[in-house]
């Protein structure tokens, strides 16, 4: 593969730019690198070290915020994409994939090997190692975000006996181990809870990651029903957890603007799963791509025709700039129009919520709060949208798409957002040309901040500093420890990693 065929990257008078999938972020680095294998990831970072320059990696840039920045060698992943299954005990569901490989590409391999990813987020393009190593999380209190499916990772990174040499690891939990340290063949193994949970998620700052060893699952089939509903009937399901009872995944979306005084709309998406062997007769005919691409489309019927007549989504931006008032009964339409009591398919294509046009259109920051037993974070979220609603009535600022709730189990991670306990991602949308759209979402991050929540690593992240990270995160300083270990010369760091952890 040339240069010329890296998806975001682009030239001017002969010099390389990269940008994100939304266009937000542009990065004008020293070199592009496009490696193909270890050996060759290896003589990146030797090089970074040599010449004093940082390193970064880039996957599908399907990250809003400046976590990919590079002043240096940015390394491209696309050629990183091999995946073949790892020989663990007899085990069939253990697989080494490439870091580079995207989502969609790895679904596809794993469906041919009667495999399935177990969680997932609502798109598909990413490249693995940028979703794992920002926290991308999905939906499900069960399974956790998707760095729970790591059980190994082989990273390039500084040698730890001596600094100025580049060198591969082998990385796994020493509680969790897969390999013997006596036999296991290729990079030196290193088997230890806290820098596997340090590596896992780090937004980059421990090295290149080359691989994963990942557990996935025999593949089986997702039934998904999406309801209307409202907010003050919601609530109570919530705060009993009555409405996760017998679903792997709950998801919920909320119109924070009120139409006519009423209730504020709301939707919930429960994902019921299915074995392989229980498969139906109509499981079989969905199985065939015509009819699965037409029920899909009938899942947000009016953001699929913006998708397929590319005018139709300006002509929204138009009206909704136009028109401030018309944004309530906007977002109850989107509510509305996802309205579907049975969709059923395989795991990975009912966890993908398509719209990818829609998407790289759009952008958001998320916020994280604790899920406690009593419910009080639901507290947060009523907050929340009262304070949307008079930024609304005041000012005429407003996401653009519902809010969204997705709710996940507490990791091990050091700092991951869900580390130590479960917790409530809230989703807040807005497409990209919407007039006030960056005051909003920061206003929307300070918001946050000033109440102890959390914010995603991998989306708009403005707001958070290192003083936010350290009260937010009770073993910074254990990650800190691990981080100057693995980066003692700071080349795996960035502008995004000196603010929000300080190195």
């Amino acid at each position: 593969m040339s240069q010329k065929h890296i998806k975001n990257k682009k030239s001017f008078f002969g010099r390389t730019v990269w940008r994100n999938s939304t266009k937000t972020l542009k990065v004008e680095p020293l070199m592009l690198l496009l490696p193909s294998g270890l050996d060759e990831l290896i003589a990146i970072v030797q090089k970074g070290i040599d010449d004093n320059l940082p390193v970064r990696a880039v996957g599908s840039g399907h990250s809003f915020s400046s976590a990919p920045k590079s002043e240096g060698l940015l390394v491209c992943t696309d050629k990183l994409g091999k995946i073949e299954q790892y020989p663990y005990a007899g085990n069939s569901n253990f697989i080494e994939v490439q870091g580079g490989i995207k989502l969609h590409h790895l679904n596809e391999k794993l469906e041919s090997l009667n495999l399935c990813i177990p969680t997932m987020g609502g798109i598909d393009h990413q490249s693995i190692a940028g979703a794992i190593s920002t926290g991308t999380h999905g939906s499900s209190h069960l399974l956790g975000g998707m760095s729970k499916m790591v059980r190994s990772m082989v990273l390039v990174t500084q040698d730890l006996n001596d600094s100025s040499k580049a060198k591969a690891y082998r990385i796994e939990p020493a509680s969790r181990p897969l390999n013997d340290s006596a036999t296991c063949a290729g990079p030196d193994l290193i088997q230890d809870d806290d820098i596997f949970n340090a590596a896992v998620v780090c937004f980059g700052m421990m090295g290149l990651i080359y691989s994963y060893v990942m557990e996935v699952e025999p593949m089986y089939y997702l039934s998904e029903c999406r309801k209307v509903t409202t907010w003050s009937d919601l609530k109570p399901k919530l705060k009993s957890r009555e409405i996760f009872n017998g679903f792997q995944s709950v998801l919920v979306q909320i119109n924070p603007y009120k139409v006519n005084n009423e209730d504020n709309l709301a939707l919930t998406l429960t994902q019921e799963r299915y074995e392989h062997t229980d498969k139906s007769l109509l499981m079989q005919l969905l199985e065939h791509k015509f009819w699965d691409n037409i029920k899909r489309m009938t899942r947000s019927v009016s953001y699929v025709l913006a998708s397929i007549f590319p005018y139709f989504l300006y002509i929204m931006i138009w009206r909704i700039n136009k028109f401030p008032g018309y944004v309530p009964r906007f977002v109850n339409s989107a509510i509305k129009s996802q309205r579907d009591e049975d969709y059923i398919n395989k795991g990975h294509k009912v966890m993908y919520q398509g719209l990818d046009y829609i998407k790289e259109r759009a952008y958001n920051c998320e916020l994280v709060v604790k899920m406690d037993m009593h419910g009080e974070y639901l507290n947060f979220i009523d907050e929340l949208i009262m304070y949307l609603a008079w930024l609304h009535k005041e000012f005429q600022v407003h996401i653009t798409s519902p809010l969204g709730l997705r709710f996940v189990k507490s990791s091990s991670a050091l700092i991951t957002p869900e580390y130590g306990y479960d917790v409530c991602y809230i989703d807040t949308p807005v497409l990209k040309h919407i007039y006030g759209r960056e005051v909003l979402l920061n206003k929307i991050q300070k918001f946050a901040l000033a109440r102890g929540a959390r914010l995603h690593w991998g989306k708009l992240n403005f707001q958070m500093d290192v003083n936010d990270t350290k009260q937010l995160y009770p073993e910074y300083d254990k990650f800190m420890g691990i981080i100057k270990r693995f980066n003692p010369n700071r080349i795996f760091s960035n502008s995004f990693t000196k603010r929000v952890v300080g190195y």
